[in-house]
């Protein structure tokens, strides 16, 4: 009896927890190119039979286009610890929104009719991540993706639209939110290379940006004559040493360490994602040409939390992964997008939850000039959500050129066990659902990449069967539970009548709701 109770106050707990106003950045992007972002209110309220309702009002698709209010219900909702999962899918009818100055007319959504919308997200510690899908293609030929949130999975103010003003003394400098440099530095000798300004607001902004700012990260004298290279850290910078390579002067987070800046953010940044590569605008120039020395830096580790610095002072094993490239070259100070890979150490049972990042205008420590300057912008962290390999019954079959078709030909009952697919992405996942058609069977594979956005695609396998029963029907991932009927047909909403549930291990269990 007190098991039960206890799992009602739970349950009960995280029904409550769930109800609110959720308010973010939403990123949209159409094709698979970000167009727009824009503030955003998601509201979520529990409903009668333990599902919920999930809302989006006054969505835009830029600035000129209003599209309208799209409003899912029966949304269903799993805990595990801390986090409660989001994923539905549903045929959604957009309405008219409510903004001042438009009629009903002005709205592009109700012109659309029925459209599938998938709802892929979490909620933590008060915060919701979700990826929300709209397929448009059959009438605007758009597929759109709209991220809300960061989740953990990208760096917070990673595009530097942000700043707040950082002291040292009378000394002050405009530091991004969620970032810092000098003038919020530790260290015996704070005071020396914290009164040089090296980060500021700049409108310089990388092609084809979203946003209206960068940030420029300058080198400078301290003392007059001893280079200090611009720094740029999620973590907080150290100095410690009068010379520049003692591994005293680092950048460093904790995630048990509670002090926090000028605008109330630690000096660290939480993360809980495996990107496979990060990506990010730089625009570079020296004062003067080290030939030596002609580099910037990025690095970015991904650790289990627990202190580490950079440079490192001793051998670490608390990190995932690096993510490094220290040969920014200035290519006539022109902007450069870099997309660099990371490198996750093999055999560490380490779960990643926190990012350090460091920015420098050299990869040599004081080796720069006192005029060096680094624009950056638009930081990403991306998740690789493609197939790799797939084969059906040991046989490798290769996707139709320019498409996420796949076609083969296969004697015999077909089930999802018989389908192998290797993923390109570090976390990311396959789900493997198959229907019977003329012919033969499809499998529509949904790869999901570790930061929950996906890729569809589609197996044809002419002259196969399905089993008898659900036994050719894939179990959903272990982020999902899927219900079926008894004829075998999936069915989204599992309240009435009797059920079969499958989880991410293949179970099954008989449910009469």
């Amino acid at each position: 009896m007190k098991k039960i109770f206890t799992s009602l106050c739970l349950a009960m707990a995280s029904v409550w927890a769930m109800a609110a106003d959720y308010t973010d950045m939403l990123t949209v992007s159409i094709n698979g190119k970000d167009v727009a972002q824009q503030p955003a209110t998601i509201v979520i309220n529990p409903q009668d039979n333990g599902l919920y309702t999930l809302q989006l009002d006054n969505f835009m698709l830029g600035a000129d286009m209003p599209v309208g209010n799209i409003r899912l219900t029966d949304v269903p909702c799993s805990a595990d610890g801390e986090t409660s999962a989001i994923k539905v899918t549903q045929q959604v009818t957009i309405t008219p929104g409510n903004l001042p100055g438009l009629s009903d007319s002005d709205y592009l959504g109700p012109m659309l009719g029925v459209l599938p919308v998938c709802v892929n997200g979490e909620l933590k510690g008060g915060e919701l991540y979700a990826v929300i899908s709209i397929d448009m293609t059959a009438s605007l030929g758009q597929y759109i993706v709209c991220t809300f949130g960061t989740g953990g999975y990208q760096l917070k103010n990673s595009g530097f639209e942000s700043f707040h003003t950082a002291a040292m003394g009378t000394a002050t400098s405009d530091e991004p939110n969620n970032w810092h440099s000098f003038m919020s530095c530790g260290g015996d000798y704070a005071n020396i290379v914290g009164t040089v300004p090296h980060t500021f607001i700049s409108e310089e902004v990388r092609p084809g940006s979203l946003g209206s700012k960068s940030v420029l990260v300058k080198s400078g004298k301290v003392l007059g004559f001893v280079v200090a290279n611009g720094t740029l850290t999620t973590g907080r910078l150290q100095a410690g040493a009068m010379s520049a390579t003692d591994p005293k002067n680092c950048s460093f987070s904790d995630l048990s360490l509670s002090a926090a800046d000028a605008n109330g953010d630690p000096f660290f940044a939480d993360f809980k994602g495996m990107p496979d590569s990060l990506t990010v605008w730089v625009k570079f120039s020296q004062g003067t040409l080290q030939k030596d020395h002609p580099y910037a830096t990025v690095n970015a580790v991904i650790t289990d939390g627990t202190y580490y610095q950079d440079p490192e002072d001793k051998a670490y094993d608390n990190y995932l992964a690096k993510a490094t490239c220290a040969t920014i070259e200035s290519k006539e100070a022109s902007w450069q997008r870099l997309s660099i890979p990371f490198v996750y150490e093999e055999g560490k049972n380490l779960s990643p939850k926190a990012m350090h990042v460091t920015i420098s205008t050299n990869a040599d420590p004081g080796a720069g000039t006192g005029n060096d300057m680094l624009y950056v912008d638009d930081i990403a962290l991306v998740y690789n959500c493609g197939i790799s390999r797939l084969s059906v019954k040991g046989q490798d079959v290769a996707a139709k050129e320019g498409t996420n078709v796949y076609e083969a030909e296969v004697a015999g009952e077909l089930t999802a066990s018989d389908i192998e697919v290797t993923t390109d992405g570090k976390a990311a996942k396959a789900d493997v659902r198959l229907e019977a058609m003329d012919g033969g069977v499809k499998a529509i594979v949904t790869v999901t990449a570790g930061d929950l956005k996906s890729n569809e695609y589609v197996l044809i396998a002419k002259g196969a069967s399905l089993p008898a029963g659900i036994s050719g029907i894939a179990a959903g991932s272990d982020r999902e539970t899927l219900f079926y009927n008894v004829g075998g047909q999936r069915v989204g909403n599992v309240s009435g009548g009797l059920l079969i549930e499958r989880n991410g291990n293949g179970a099954r269990k008989i449910l009469t709701k």
